[in-house]
């Protein structure tokens, strides 16, 4: 069980992957008529040419089998579905396009030398086994996905005990390791500042309110409270009116509520961001090997182990990852801090001193070109960071927020270049603006924004303007 908009966006991408696999098919079952089953002997580069003639069909196919398939039910099934069922909707789905494409022919009379009519009917077997392996492994990568303690979204339920029974019997019918229900509280009963404790201790993403026994002016501070820290508000109710931004409505295990979310929502575009943010940093570690192995070495030789400085940052909603940095001070510079919180330029949490005693020679130049980060591209192809989003702090300063809209900054998963890198970075000394920046960048996201900002992130790097 999940949102409907979730499930109407992997209904979207499956069909466009089977739409492409089932062209596919038609291509292999070509190959096997010709090259495999009449003589078991090496792929006949002549009868290859020839599947130009099968052309037509694959234009059919593109927008034809996604289309049969919905209808026969195939994308309707559940992940718990038996799955005969999927193999018997699959299999009904590939029987009525090859009939459809037989129908295409005779009416238009496709001269039948350039169509196999043992491709097409081999091409059966094919689709149906294509399609099933993209069921297998889709549905295994999806329960991989929920079970990840990255994607696991944390749930608190408002409401008093009686309505809140079938909150936590739709949430338990969910597939398992989807969502982790991290306590029930009744807004009648516990204050608002024992609301917000909970939300940071349990790394809340979702809080669901039932508000049929529940005091309306306490929904509202409770909700006003998840929107300045970007927490998702589902309230299980057709009826309620609110100002606050981007309420949708949606369905949840038929169950009608409004969304209330001020980070961007699931879509096509984020779905291209996490596929752009794996490629581009796998091709970056890739490339950039001897890059990293020379600065390694560097370091190593210049100050010694380790070479790899590891600290304990706020992730998406606050929840702890280890990034990683090339090591730019010396080793023992976190017990030394304190002793320099006096020069801090920054106002607020954050601290940063200009001509930091604590880095070394070598760290120099690499904060001056940005090199010590090249490391958390293994943060980003992890999963705990992306390419674009708000720079992640450490811990010690996220606890130290003197206003809770402040962590609506951690509503996003955190970045390696955002807009405050591009916009001065360490000339800006007042810590609001730097949240302001990064607001400006949750309200305002879109896959272009990101590829204009990793643009701008190059000369800003090369030319090192506002780096210290």
């Amino acid at each position: 069980m999940m949102l409907r908009r979730h499930q109407e966006l992997y209904f979207q991408m499956f069909q466009v992957i089977d739409a492409f696999l089932l062209c596919g098919a038609l291509w292999v079952a070509h190959l096997l008529r010709y090259s495999i089953v009449p003589y078991l002997r090496i792929l006949d580069l002549g009868q290859v040419a020839a599947f130009s003639g099968y052309i037509w069909m694959l234009v059919l196919i593109l927008p034809l089998g996604p289309f049969i398939l919905e209808r026969q039910g195939f994308y309707g099934l559940t992940s718990t579905s038996d799955i005969y069922k999927r193999l018997l909707a699959a299999a009904r789905g590939v029987l009525i396009l090859v009939v459809m494409l037989a129908v295409f022919m005779v009416s238009f009379r496709v001269p039948q030398e350039s169509i196999s009519r043992a491709a097409l009917i081999m091409f059966v077997p094919v689709g149906i086994l294509v399609l099933m392996m993209r069921d297998f492994i889709s549905r295994l990568l999806m329960d991989q996905h929920r079970r990840s303690v990255i994607n696991r979204q944390h749930v608190l339920l408002c409401g008093e005990n009686i309505d809140l029974e079938a909150w936590q019997s739709d949430l338990n019918k969910s597939p398992a390791g989807s969502y982790k229900m991290c306590g029930k509280i009744s807004l009648n009963e516990t204050p608002l500042p024992e609301f917000i404790n909970k939300l940071h201790a349990e790394m809340i993403d979702v809080v669901i309110f039932s508000i049929e026994h529940t005091k309306f002016p306490l929904i509202r501070e409770a909700l006003h409270i998840c929107e300045s820290e970007g927490i998702e508000a589902w309230i299980g109710a057709d009826f309620f009116k609110t100002s606050l931004t981007h309420p949708q409505f949606d369905l949840f295990g038929g169950r009608p509520l409004l969304v209330f979310r001020s980070t961007p929502d699931a879509s096509w575009e984020l779905v291209a961001k996490r596929i752009m943010d794996s490629t581009l940093s796998f091709l970056l570690i890739v490339l950039l090997f001897p890059v990293f192995l020379g600065i390694a070495l560097a370091i190593w030789w210049g100050s010694g182990a380790p070479v790899i400085f590891r600290q304990r940052r706020s992730g998406i909603y606050g929840r702890p990852f280890t990034m990683y940095k090339f090591r730019t001070m010396v080793t023992n510079a976190e017990q030394t801090r304190q002793e320099l919180e006096t020069f801090n330029l920054m106002t607020g949490p954050v601290f940063k001193i200009e001509k930091d005693p604590r880095v070394t020679p070598i760290g120099h130049w690499l904060r001056r070109t940005s090199l010590d980060e090249l490391p958390q591209l293994f943060n980003v192809l992890k999963g705990h960071m992306s390419l674009v989003g708000p720079r992640p702090l450490p811990i010690y300063e996220t606890e130290n927020f003197s206003d809770i809209s402040q962590r609506r900054r951690m509503s996003v998963r955190p970045g390696l270049t955002c807009l405050w890198q591009i916009s001065g970075r360490n000339k800006i000394t007042d810590f609001s603006d730097w949240v302001r920046l990064d607001l400006e960048y949750i309200d305002n996201w879109s896959l272009w924004l990101d590829l204009k900002i990793l643009l701008l992130t190059i000369p800003a790097v090369l030319f090192g303007r506002g780096a210290k």
